[in-house]
């Protein structure tokens, strides 16, 4: 009687050959089928898929083939008497035959009056469409690109000579959107450098000054950023100072798995950044009601470059950053010397 029993098994070696066994096929002299691999046919498919290397000869060559190898299950459970029944290629046939050869421990005992006899076909192919696996495809992602929404102040001497610049606890609001990552493998997926691009917008809450912007004071300095509170004697609705900068961070990178998802992250380093507008903005009411909205562009006398410390940590594409000027945001002798120090949350994405 002949049976056939499906398995479907599948081996990626390299990026374009695999090999199938399938339809064994089964012969005995009894009406029931009495030998199984002990794992079943699932086991035999896992052992099979692997054992196979797709020999390197026909990969460099585009050989492929079916190999059909014909074996002996005895009475006591044994392979044995393994050949080629229907042969592809000498390479080919010779991988069949050896991951056969492994076969000949543990199966259950065959038919006690009978031995067992099955044919294995094993199908070779090499193909460019192959798909490559999901360990192949997986690169170590960074964790930079993203929205960054935070809060902060400023670090600085001799504050109660400055009120303008922290009139409140939490006066700076930054945006970030950071729109380029790349990251540079160290050790495999779980250290590397991050880098990138990035756009920031941080805003200043002032209050009820007005900014004062003077190339000469009287006392002689130059280039000198300060400001007067109710100097035009309107009440403000809102007061910020707005300025943009372009980041490229350099980030040591620490992460728990290759891809972001479901993958704890760390990453400390410096920021760099220009720092390429600045606006000044208030809006409110005139005492006859109605509605005024002033708007002055300028730099401000802000350092065009600069850096900034940072530490960033997460867990899938969620995340918390803290970070704090290393270098002062004015010019120097353009106004108190002032470190923002902002933290906040950030939403990571990938691309």
């Amino acid at each position: 009687m002949k049976n056939i029993l499906a398995i479907s098994l599948l081996s990626f070696l390299g990026v374009s050959a695999w090999a199938q066994a399938s339809e064994p096929i089964i012969t005995t002299t009894l009406e029931e089928e009495c030998a199984m691999y002990p794992t079943g046919y699932e086991g035999l498919m896992k052992f099979i898929n692997n054992e196979v290397n797709y020999p390197q000869d026909c990969v460099d060559q585009g050989i492929s083939g079916k190999v059909y190898v014909r074996f002996v299950v005895d009475r006591s459970g044994n392979v044995s008497n393994a050949t080629v029944s229907k042969s592809a290629h000498p390479s080919l046939d010779k991988e069949a035959l050896r991951v056969t050869n492994l076969l000949h421990w543990n199966w259950n005992p065959a038919c006690k009056d009978s031995a067992m006899y099955m044919s294995l076909p094993i199908n070779f192919e090499v193909g460019d469409d192959t798909e490559p696996s999901e360990d192949e495809d997986d690169k170590p992602s960074p964790h930079f690109a993203g929205f960054d929404i935070g809060m902060g102040t400023f670090i600085m001497d001799n504050p109660s000579d400055y009120p303008y610049w922290n009139q409140t606890d939490l006066n700076l609001f930054q945006f970030g959107f950071n729109v380029i990552e790349y990251k540079i493998p160290i050790f495999k997926e779980y250290l590397g450098l991050t880098t990138g691009l990035g756009v920031n917008a941080t805003n200043i809450q002032l209050g009820q000054y007005d900014l004062v912007h003077t190339a000469t004071t009287p006392g002689g300095n130059v280039d000198t950023l300060f400001a007067i509170q109710t100097l035009s004697n309107l009440t403000y609705r809102s007061n910020n100072l707005t300025y943009g900068f372009l980041t490229v961070p350099l980030l040591l990178e620490v992460c728990s798995k290759a891809a972001s998802k479901n993958s704890f992250y760390l990453n400390v380093g410096a920021v760099g950044y220009w720092s390429f507008s600045g606006s000044w903005s208030t809006r409110g009411k005139y005492a006859n009601g109605d509605r005024f909205q002033n708007n002055v562009n300028s730099r401000f006398q802000m350092a065009p470059f600069g850096a900034y410390a940072t530490a960033r940590t997460g867990f899938d594409h969620y995340g918390l950053f803290v970070n704090y000027n290393l270098t002062p945001l004015f010019k120097k002798s353009a106004t108190a010397t002032l470190y923002p120090l902002t933290f906040g949350i950030t939403l990571n994405f990938d691309y």
